[in-house]
């Protein structure tokens, strides 16, 4: 009978893995993808190599009767919430069972975890299916790729655990990390900003956020900027609260991101 298994992804595997995830990643043309192509570096075995040798997150290779057939990387949000990047398999290995039994063995490998997030482009018809039958839920959208939408997955395994936001009207400028949930009121033009923190030029414009219990600017930078959209309601993860012309307001952390929430 033959054995799945996952491991710690070594430098040694790079191009393996690199060769995999090109021929993975190109084979979604099958199954909505504009053209062949995949995340930065999927086809790059010194970036393959860079993300092996990331302390932030944990490279797992995919093993199908020894022989490496996929690859995956866990990074953990916090201590209970981890997500899942990248998921890929050989296609030539597709249909045996091998993803199922990876998300097992992943999620077994992180019995700490009580939710779990990933994120899929919106065209592709494939893991769409696939995620919801494995029981992901899909809560929103983001709009990271600026031609097309990600769903953005949750599985929570705990039944008790509940997301921890915050209402605007309870946070500080304390240098705590917050996440919070509310609706686009408004949205600014954008103006140019020079940064000393880095001495080049960005866009910034503020949009209007609230939540019931109060409103609060949030600082939207160049990329950003067109992520959201005005009466969308959105979740903030992370954002901390700094004081500008003496008024508070809220700046996305740097890992964060900000998640459109599903209207359905």
């Amino acid at each position: 009978m033959s054995q799945i298994s996952i491991e710690l992804a070594e430098t040694d595997d790079a191009e393996r893995l690199a060769d995999i995830s090109k021929r993975a990643f190109d084979s979604d043309e099958e199954c909505g993808a504009p053209g062949p192509g995949g995340p930065p570096g999927y086809d790059s075995p010194d970036h393959q190599r860079r993300m092996i040798e990331n302390t932030s997150g944990e490279y797992l290779k995919i093993l199908y009767d020894g022989k490496i057939v996929g690859g995956t990387t866990v990074y953990r949000v916090s201590d209970t919430h981890y997500e899942i990047f990248n998921v890929f398999i050989d296609p030539d290995y597709h249909r045996k069972g091998i993803g199922k039994e990876s998300f097992r063995l992943t999620m077994e490998r992180y019995p700490q975890a009580k939710k779990w997030t990933l994120d899929t482009p919106e065209w592709n018809t494939r893991t769409k299916g696939y995620y919801e039958h494995l029981g992901f839920r899909q809560y929103g959208i983001f709009r990271w790729v600026p031609t097309f939408e990600l769903r953005a997955y949750e599985l929570v395994v705990d039944p008790e655990y509940k997301i921890e936001t915050t209402k605007i009207a309870d946070v500080s400028d304390n240098n705590q990390r917050y996440i919070i949930e509310g609706t686009v009121e408004s949205i600014s033009e954008s103006r140019e900003v020079f940064s000393k923190k880095d001495s080049k030029s960005h866009q910034i414009a503020e949009a209007i956020v609230t939540d019931g219990s109060g409103s609060m600017k949030l600082a939207l930078w160049d990329d950003m900027i067109r992520q959201i959209k005005e009466n969308e309601q959105i979740r903030i993860e992370t954002a901390y609260v700094s004081t500008f012309k003496d008024e508070m307001q809220l700046t996305v952390s740097r890992d964060g991101r900000i998640a459109i929430l599903h209207s359905d």
